[in-house]
């Protein structure tokens, strides 16, 4: 496990770097606000910066894997480490589940 330590460092460093990110830019509030029935408006802009600010992550997702060459334990680290980190910042369970799969399936 020696010859892991400084990449696991790397890789546990930007994927809580990436949801303080998501964090910020996504707080879980607004996300509720997608589903408000009586604002359509405000639905509406609030789909479509959860969706900017997917794009986003997944863009420095993908580059920050291609960077390191992570190989499947490191990309199982990174999603690992990014979902927990997500929970512990108050999203709900399966909308980090959901969040984290998105970033999984579109980037290799």
């Amino acid at each position: 496990m020696l010859w892991f330590g400084k990449k696991n460092r790397e890789i546990t460093a930007f994927a809580r770097s990436l949801a303080e990110e998501i964090f910020s830019n996504l707080p879980p509030n607004l996300i509720e606000k997608q589903n408000d029935t009586k604002d359509k408006k405000g639905a509406r802009q609030a789909k479509q910066r959860f969706q900017s600010v997917l794009d986003d992550t997944v863009s420095h997702a993908k580059q920050f894997k291609q960077q390191n060459k992570l190989k499947v334990y490191g990309k199982a680290k990174f999603h690992l480490e990014l979902t927990s980190r997500l929970k512990a910042l108050g999203y709900d369970a399966k909308l980090a589940d959901e969040i984290n799969r998105y970033i999984m399936v579109r980037t290799p």
